[in-house]
């Protein structure tokens, strides 16, 4: 009787390893278009709409040493991501704006997403990763 309590416990906690690796997935972030090869990237991914260019879920800061990058994301949970990417060329860890608030340093979005008079839609940008390793590129501009 123990044997196959035993087994039984081992049996439901592989179906229950199988199945969690199976809800996580990889995510490269291939990016293109550095015009220097100066200072660093940043890749942040969201994880939910109300916290777009807010609040990321994870971020990875890589340096700028030629003009296309890839930044890999292991084990992300299945759902929908947007990813915001910017080259922070003064390395001081912040996109830097002009008076108007215009971005003046390279960035980019999943989805090569474009918003009208400010960032892309979260909706704009998502991206669904539901398989092993999901591989998306950007071009910064």
């Amino acid at each position: 009787m123990k044997t196959f309590a035993s087994i039984t416990s081992l049996l439901i906690l592989s179906l229950g390893l199988i199945s969690g690796a199976a809800q996580a997935g990889d995510l490269q972030v291939e990016i293109q278009g550095l015009n220097e090869i100066k200072g660093e990237v940043m890749v942040a991914v969201f994880n939910q709409k109300g916290q777009w260019l807010k609040q990321a879920q994870f971020s990875k800061k890589v340096s700028a040493n030629n003009v296309s990058l890839s930044v890999q994301f292991d084990n992300l949970p299945e759902g929908e991501y947007a990813v915001s990417v910017f080259h922070d060329l003064n390395s001081n860890g912040r996109l830097d704006s002009n008076v108007i608030g215009m971005p003046t340093e390279p960035y980019g979005f999943s989805n090569n997403a474009a918003g009208n008079f400010g960032p892309p839609s979260f909706d704009a940008a998502k991206i669904k990763l539901d398989q092993a390793k999901t591989a998306i590129s950007i071009r910064i501009n």
